[in-house]
Formats: C-alpha cells, structure tokens, sequence
C-alpha cells in the first residue's frame, strides 16, 4: 500500500495577516508570490530534481 503524504497550505490556518509582520518588498513579494515570509514555502518540481540527479550522474 502506498503512502500518501499532503502539505496543508499555512493560509488554511490564517484567517488575516496580523499587523506587524515582517513585509517584502513589492518585488521580491512578486518574485515570491507572497508578502510576508511566513507564508513563503519554496516549491521545488520533481523534473528539476531528475535533472540535477542526471547531471550529478548520480
């Protein structure tokens, strides 16, 4: 049986932005999708983690 694994976005879990948060710049929040780093979660494909095991040869 395979296992299943899910990522709960952090925005399900916060209903406003609290005043006070540490902000982006408008283009780095841009860039990032979000204004604020506590909602920042990086996403990595999985293509681009097959290339750099195929270029590591690895």
């Amino acid at each position: 049986m395979e296992i299943r694994t899910y990522l709960v976005p952090p925005q399900l879990f916060i209903p406003f932005q609290p005043m006070g948060w540490p902000q982006y710049s408008p283009a780095e929040a841009l860039r990032l999708g979000t204004l604020w780093p506590a909602l920042y979660s990086p996403y990595t494909s999985k293509k681009s983690k097959e290339r750099k095991v195929e270029a590591d040869g690895t």
